[in-house]
């Protein structure tokens, strides 16, 4: 998957896998850090696209019954760590 574009679900799909991953959790495949870090500089640039994965990934969450607390923390951690951390000047 790496490339400059993807549609909401695969975006989510990535990012779900990789919070799993840094939160200690399994994922059946992990994800490529080059790709990571190519999809947050796509993100990056569409801050409406940004806003359409996280309402996605956030719909997602609650029907998997994450609280509204692991919610924030893996919003938190989209801003800061994927979106603020892996996009390399």
């Amino acid at each position: 998957m790496n490339r400059m574009y993807w549609t909401v679900l695969e975006a989510v799909d990535l990012l779900t896998r990789t919070y799993l991953v840094d939160s200690g959790g399994r994922a059946s495949i992990a994800p490529d850090p080059i790709t990571l870090e190519a999809l947050a500089r796509a993100l990056d640039a569409r801050p409406e696209v940004l806003d359409q994965v996280w309402q996605a990934w956030a719909e997602q969450l609650g029907r998997a019954g994450w609280t509204q607390t692991h919610q924030d923390q893996a919003h938190y951690w989209l801003d800061a760590v994927v979106i603020g951390g892996l996009i390399v000047p």
